[in-house]
Formats: structure tokens, C-alpha cells, sequence
């Protein structure tokens, strides 16, 4: 294979490029419970993550086999759900076998390290199954060798050549995978490791798509259950003739789902047969079988994913110890790196027993159910993006402060609290398929927590009170951590953040022996009242001396009812002179002020 790294990063990058396009129409063949609920989006992930991993070395100096171990840990450390770990495996034995090998790599060792490949790839899968991504490569390595013995010609030339076999195999899975031709699809997996070897051979054009359009699973049943509905007699007037004709112009090729298109030929001759009564019940039985298809009994909820580093582990005795816990396990290892996925319905009970072995890192916890619905409704939401962080914020001031410090996603409210339906809105706005949501106040969390319950991604909600609390929160957040990681360390610090709140009351009252007069100004620390005054500038001048300690820098929120603070800056300078003072506009309709103490 004479060929440079730059010029197969260049490849990689292409392949990864028709990948990401594609991983959509991926999606909507998965047939659930075969794993991996986005296997388009995990296979790109994963890619991402092995390529992502080459930028940090410079391309000239490295080997092919620098490159292609390079690229094989950042796979492993990357890959999601079984799709993606199933593709790692394949590359690590690529890894193991090309390192053997010196200079340029021969069409006969690519072979030897394709064989490997699928080698590990087998036998590092938990229960390998015929009729998915590994029949795929154990293709490419049988023909790669029948025709590298047969001719010279160029490795991708060779892979070209391959393409048609490949084809027909997808094309084939469905006989091989009972769940498949049940669904009437080709294996999700399958495809997409067909359109990453099609991806490689750069010879290919991408102006257009490489795959059919195809109806999206929730589209499916609604046609299917519209035929159930015409060959069970119902009538629906002028709508059942507009059913009838857009049915019956659906081109057949574009279903993606052989069932859907035998159905939709029997609908079509019952046009022609009135009052055919054996077709009917043909036609009825068909979409019932149909749609039980997609309404699985999930046995174990949870794809868990998560890196655990640990020295002197027993990779056999460690997968007993986790077989108890689920199905569908896979347990990649490179020295002291173990890569793990797993269906269980326990995942953070699982996750701290596996603490106790070692250093937990990467984790992903996905929620199979979320991801069925999510394929079956109507309402597909589609990810753009693995973690986001959704703050719902009182006041234009403070959106634009939380944006300053890198918060991407926010909801902004005036004096209205957001209802569910918005909040809703808003998660499907992030485009993520793992979301940290939190409020800048506590009444709001009941309505999160609906809108949790209607969501199609995988949300940790922090159940945060206030807006300094969020302010902290992203102190501690990093979009290079994973859901479980970021969400830990979150909790663990909300509270970091010493700050006070100062309001106006609209009307009398007391409490704890303090007594305030309507239209007086008064400070609040830790829930409670502890000083208040007519004059505002007293109140903050009053809350900073009883509060501060050994901090040194103080930063004030003010509210919409409030102008500029340089006055009250000013004056607090030159009181406390070892202290810095830093003044914002918060917008924030409740209180006049925050006082952080940092």
C-alpha cells in the first residue's frame, strides 16, 4: 500500500465526512433489541473520536502503523454502543497486525492484518451473530484475499471490486438474522460499515447520496396502520380517498421495509378486488405483525458504556463478574484500558461497583426505552451533538453572562415561569443526545421534570435554586466529560459559591426578631434575613461586612429595577481596600442584587 499518512488521514476524513451525512438513514433501519438504538450516530462518533486523536501528532513525521495505532486508540477510547465498539475492535486487530510490518504495507499484509481484524473483531464480541457488521468484514477479508492473490492492482482498486459483494451480503442479512426479516430490514450495522468502505474507496462521487431515500420507522407504521384501518372497513370520507391515493402512489422503492411493501402491493389489489374479504384479512394480519415488530419487551433498559483503567485485572474473571449484570457485553482491552458496554438496568449501581477495581472515565448511560420511542414516533429528533447543557435563566443579563463563560444552550423567561411545552421546546432545541439541565430557580423543577419525562434524550437534571448556582455550575462543567463524570462533579461543588441576595419588600413583615417595613430593602444569606434598611446602599454595604472572610473578590448582579452600579462600586471600593469589585448587568426581575464572595 504506497501510500502516505496525509493521504489516508485524507481518506479517513472522506469516509468519516459520508458517515455523518449518512447516519440518519442508518438510524431508521435499527430494529430493536439489536443493539445500538443510533447505530448511524455511534459509528460516527467513533470515527470522529479515532480521528480526532491524529490531530494531536504531526502527520509528516508518523508511520502508517504510528498512524493506524494512533487512529486505533482514539477508536477504542471513543467508540459507542455496539456498533461502535464492534468497528474498534475491527481496527485494533488491523493495529496488531500492520505493527508487525515495516514501511510501506503490501496488499498481502493488508490482507493478513483485514483477517485479524475480523479475527478479534469475532472473538471479543459476547455471542458474535451472523447477519450484522462483522458478516460485513468477514466478507471484506475473504475477498480482499481472493483477489490480492489474483492480481496486483491498487488496494483500493481491490476495495472498489469488493463493493458489489458487500452490497449483496446487506442485502442478505435479513435471511440471516430471524429479528430482521421479521422487521423487513437490513441489518443498521451492516449498512453502515458498508457506507464507510464505500467511503474509503475515494474514487466515489458525493454529490449525491449513496442510499434510497427511505421512510423513517414512525412512517412506516402510520402507513401500515392506515391499510389496517381501510381493509377493516373503516370509512373515512374524503380523507379515506386521499389515503387511498397517496398510498397507492408511494414508490415501493424508496420504503426501505420489504413487509411495508408487500403490504402496500396487497392494499393495491384489493383496489382492484372490492369486497375481497380473504385479501383483507391478509392485509390486516401483515400490519399487525408489523407493528408488533416494533413494540419489543426490553429486558434490560440501560446501554452503559465506560473506560475503566486498572492494573493487574483479569479480563475473563472481570467479564463474569459483569455477565450478572445485563447482556450484550463487550469488553475491549489494551494494557491497562478496559473499554466496556453493557445493557443493564442497573447503570450507576454498576458503576460504582466498577469504581472499586479502578478509575472510572467516559461513561455514557443510555436509555433504550427513550431510544425506541424516539424511532417509532412521529416527532423523530435527530442529534446533532453527544452533551449539551440547558440552562433555563430569569433576565437578558444573565443569558448574556452564561454565554460569556461558554454555555451554548439557553432558555431566557421574563416574569412568567417557562411552562413544560417550552422547556420541551428547548431540549429538542439543544439537538443533543445527552443534556444537563438547570434552573435559576427552584419552582421551575417540577415543570423540568415533566418535560424530562416527555424527552427523547438522556437528561441529568441538577436541581439547582438559584442563578449563582448555575454560575458555579459552569465553573465545573467540561464539554470534554462525559454525562456521568460532569454530573458527579457538579453536585459535589454546587454549593461552592458564597453569595447573598438583596430585594425590595412589598410589604410588611418580620421574621426572626428583624422587622421589615414595605419599600425597605433587606438581604438574604443561606435562606434567611439578616439585615435590612431603607437605603439600599446601607443594605450592601452592611451584607459585605458581616460576610466576607477571607475571599478577595466580590461581584455584584444587579437587577432589571436597577441602574448602573459604579456609584455603589465606587464607594465599597475605597471602604474595603484589599478587595476587588466586579459589577454586572443581571436583568434578573426578582431581586435587585446578588453579592458573590469568591
Amino acid at each position: 500500500m504506497a501510500i502516505n499518512t496525509i493521504q489516508i488521514n485524507n481518506i479517513l476524513n472522506n469516509a468519516y465526512d459520508l458517515l455523518s451525512r449518512e447516519k440518519n438513514h442508518i438510524n431508521n433501519l435499527n430494529v430493536f433489541p439489536v443493539p445500538d438504538g443510533d447505530t448511524g450516530l455511534n459509528m460516527a462518533l467513533t470515527l470522529q473520536g479515532a480521528l480526532n486523536n491524529i490531530k494531536s501528532h504531526l502527520l509528516k513525521s508518523m508511520t502508517i502503523q504510528e498512524y493506524i495505532a494512533c487512529f486505533t486508540e482514539g477508536a477504542l477510547l471513543n467508540s459507542r454502543g455496539c456498533s461502535g465498539s464492534i468497528l474498534a475492535l475491527f481496527c485494533k486487530g488491523i493495529s496488531e497486525s500492520v505493527k508487525l510490518t515495516e514501511g510501506s504495507i503490501s496488499n498481502h499484509e493488508l490482507s493478513a492484518a483485514l483477517k485479524k481484524g475480523c479475527e478479534i473483531a469475532y472473538q471479543e464480541t459476547t455471542n458474535p451473530t451472523e447477519g450484522t457488521m462483522l458478516t460485513m468484514m468477514r466478507v471484506l477479508s475473504e475477498q480482499f484475499e481472493k483477489l490480492c492473490s489474483e492480481s496486483s492492482s491498487n488496494t483500493f482498486l481491490l476495495i472498489k471490486k469488493i463493493i458489489p459483494s458487500l452490497e449483496e451480503t446487506l442485502k442478505n442479512t435479513p435471511e440471516m438474522l430471524p429479528i430482521l426479516k421479521k422487521a423487513g430490514v437490513v441489518d443498521s450495522g451492516a449498512m453502515g460499515f458498508l457506507i464507510l468502505i464505500k467511503g474509503i474507496s475515494f474514487e466515489l462521487e458525493y454529490n449525491e447520496s449513496i442510499i434510497k431515500p427511505i421512510f423513517s420507522i414512525a412512517n412506516i407504521l402510520m402507513i401500515s396502520k392506515y391499510v389496517h384501518s381501510f381493509a377493516s372497513g373503516r370509512k373515512y370520507g374524503r380523507r379515506n380517498r386521499f389515503v387511498k391515493t397517496i398510498i397507492s402512489s408511494i414508490p415501493l422503492k424508496n420504503t426501505g421495509n420489504i413487509n411495508l411493501t408487500n403490504i402496500i402491493n396487497l392494499f393495491n389489489n384489493l383496489l382492484q378486488k372490492k369486497d375481497n374479504e380473504k385479501l383483507a384479512e391478509t392485509i390486516i394480519q401483515k400490519s399487525d405483525e408489523l407493528s408488533e415488530t416494533w413494540n419489543p419487551n426490553i429486558k434490560f433498559r440501560y446501554c452503559t458504556e465506560f473506560i475503566l483503567e486498572s492494573e493487574n485485572l483479569d479480563k475473563t474473571e472481570f467479564e463474569n463478574k459483569l455477565s450478572g449484570w445485563g447482556d450484550s457485553l463487550i469488553i475491549i482491552h489494551s494494557n491497562i484500558i478496559f473499554k466496556i458496554h453493557i445493557h443493564t438496568n442497573k447503570p450507576k449501581s454498576l458503576l460504582k461497583t466498577c469504581e472499586e477495581l479502578g478509575r472510572i472515565s467516559s461513561t455514557k448511560i443510555d436509555d433504550m426505552k427513550k431510544q425506541h420511542h424516539n424511532l417509532i414516533s412521529e416527532d423523530k429528533a435527530y442529534y446533532n451533538k453527544d452533551i449539551a447543557l440547558l440552562f433555563i435563566v430569569n433576565g437578558n443579563g444573565f443569558a448574556y453572562i452564561m454565554k460569556g463563560l461558554g454555555t451554548v444552550d439557553i432558555f431566557t423567561y421574563q416574569n412568567v415561569k417557562p411552562s413544560v411545552n417550552q422547556i420541551q421546546n428547548a431540549i429538542l432545541k439543544t439537538r443533543a443526545k445527552n443534556i444537563i439541565i438547570a434552573a435559576d430557580d427552584s419552582d421551575i423543577i417540577p415543570a423540568l421534570k415533566s418535560a424530562i419525562t416527555l424527552s427523547k434524550s438522556n437528561i441529568e437534571l441538577i436541581e439547582s435554586k438559584n442563578i449563582i448556582q448555575l454560575i458555579n455550575i459552569m465553573y465545573h462543567y467540561s464539554e470534554f466529560q462525559d454525562l456521568y463524570q460532569n454530573t458527579k462533579v457538579i453536585r459535589e461543588h454546587l454549593d461552592n459559591i458564597k453569595f447573598c441576595k438583596i430585594a425590595r419588600a412589598t410589604r410588611d413583615f418580620d421574621e426572626e426578631n428583624i422587622n421589615v417595613k414595605k419599600g425597605d430593602f433587606f438581604s438574604i444569606y443561606q435562606n434567611k434575613i439578616f439585615f435590612s434598611s431603607v437605603r439600599k446602599e446601607i443594605v450592601i454595604e452592611k451584607s459585605i461586612s458581616e460576610l466576607i472572610d477571607t475571599e478577595t473578590l466580590i461581584t455584584i448582579y444587579y437587577g432589571k429595577k436597577e441602574n448602573k452600579t459604579d456609584k455603589i462600586v465606587s464607594k465599597l471600593q475605597s471602604k474595603f481596600e484589599n478587595i476587588t469589585f466586579e459589577s454586572y448587568f443581571g436583568g434578573q426581575n426578582r431581586y435587585n442584587y446578588y453579592i458573590t464572595f469568591e
